[in-house]
C-alpha cells in the first residue's frame, strides 16, 4: 500500500515536478530505478492529473537520452530540457553545468491557477521559497526524494513529505506490480 490518497494528500487538481537530476542520485541509494510510465499512470489512478513536468540537462551526444525523452513525451509528460554546457576550468579540468531549477520554478508558478496540489518530486533545499510561496497560496505541497537527499528545511516547508522507497513496489522499473 502506497502512502498518497486522494483526499488527504493529492487534494483537487494535481500538478507533478520532476527534478531529474536529483531523482538519479536516489537511484544511487536506493538501488532501483523509476519507471515514468508506471508513475504517471498511478498518478492518473489517485487525482485529477493536470500536468506532469519532467526536468534535465541533457549530453546533446547521447542518443540514449533522446530516446528516454522521446518516450516521455509520447506518454504525455512535459518536457523541460536543456543542453549540458561544458566550461573550461582555468586548470584544464571541465565542468558541466545544467540546472533546471530556475525552469521548473517558473512552471510551478505560472501554471499555478491550473492546480491545487504541487507534488515535487525532488530534495533540493533551491525549493523552500517556491514551497513557501505555493502555500502561502493556499496550495497543497508533497514533496517525494529520498531522506539522503532531501533538505530538512524543505520538508519542514511541505505539508507532506513521502520517502520515494515507499513507491518502489508500484514505480519500479522492470517489476510487476
Amino acid at each position: 500500500m502506497t502512502p498518497l490518497n486522494n483526499k488527504e494528500h493529492l487534494f483537487g487538481k494535481v500538478a507533478v515536478f520532476i527534478d531529474a537530476a536529483n531523482i538519479i542520485h536516489c537511484y544511487k541509494d536506493t538501488g532501483w530505478k523509476i519507471d515514468f510510465k508506471k508513475l504517471k499512470k498511478y498518478f492518473e489512478s489517485k487525482c485529477t492529473l493536470v500536468g506532469i513536468y519532467y526536468y534535465s540537462a541533457f549530453l546533446e551526444e547521447s542518443t540514449g537520452q533522446k530516446s528516454f525523452f522521446e518516450m516521455l513525451s509520447r506518454k504525455g509528460f512535459i518536457l523541460r530540457v536543456k543542453k549540458i554546457r561544458k566550461i573550461a576550468n582555468e586548470d584544464g579540468t571541465i565542468t558541466l553545468k545544467g540546472n533546471c531549477d530556475t525552469d521548473m520554478v517558473v512552471d510551478a508558478v505560472s501554471r499555478m491557477s491550473e492546480y491545487d496540489t504541487a507534488v515535487i518530486m525532488s530534495g533540493d533545499s533551491d525549493f523552500v521559497s517556491l514551497v513557501n510561496l505555493l502555500r502561502g497560496k493556499n496550495k497543497k505541497v508533497v514533496i517525494v526524494s529520498t531522506r539522503w537527499h532531501v533538505a530538512k528545511d524543505l520538508i519542514q516547508a511541505a505539508e507532506h513529505y513521502f520517502d520515494i522507497n515507499k513507491f518502489k513496489t508500484v514505480w519500479e522499473y522492470g517489476k510487476k506490480p
